[in-house]
């Protein structure tokens, strides 16, 4: 498994020659929706002994295309059904539920951390694409840096939140603490 999420920026980094285009936004989402995938096959909740226990990715509606996670609906992690579910605006009672959640833009800083105290309380990893997420106490960040897709990992929110990722994930991250990197 490990070889799997460890070759994936290798990957990502094939066919970035003279000919290559910037990738369009729906290529983008899902190389995002792959990493949110593999960020759920290294992670490891707390108190999720029953197999018949769904891994939930929520996704905030309008940050990646829903045809990005085509045929989720028969994939497993962790011999785990999964669903995915696409969400408007915070609401604590439908969230709580989530395994995986990926934001975008939230505006009002009172709503950023609802969403982190929700990550906390409900041990669910917080994902996003917004720069500076991870410093304001994300868990992880992804960015684009020389045309590849990286990640930043926040390990104190992470561990606030009584998840852990596995040693192949940290490898590949930069690894940040709220406030800066270390």
């Amino acid at each position: 498994m490990l070889v799997g999420f460890c070759c994936l920026p290798l990957c990502l980094s094939i066919g970035s020659g003279a000919y290559a285009q910037a990738p369009s936004k729906n290529s983008a989402d899902a190389l995002k929706a792959a990493y949110l995938f593999n960020f759920a096959k290294f992670t490891s909740w707390p108190e999720v002994d029953d197999l018949d226990i769904t891994v939930q990715f929520c996704i905030q509606r309008d940050t990646l295309n829903a045809a990005a996670f085509d045929g989720w609906g028969r994939k497993q992690v962790q011999k785990r059904p999964v669903r995915v579910t696409f969400f408007d605006t915070f609401d604590q009672y439908q969230l709580s539920s989530c395994s995986i959640m990926f934001v975008g833009e939230v505006t009002e800083p009172a709503d950023f951390e609802k969403y982190f105290d929700l990550a906390q309380e409900s041990a669910i990893l917080l994902v996003s694409d917004k720069s500076g997420f991870t410093i304001q106490g994300g868990q992880i960040e992804l960015y684009l840096a020389d045309r590849k897709l990286r990640f930043k990992v926040n390990l104190d929110s992470v561990n606030d939140a009584k998840i852990s990722l596995g040693a192949g994930v940290l490898r590949l991250a930069e690894i940040v603490k709220t406030g800066g990197v270390r």
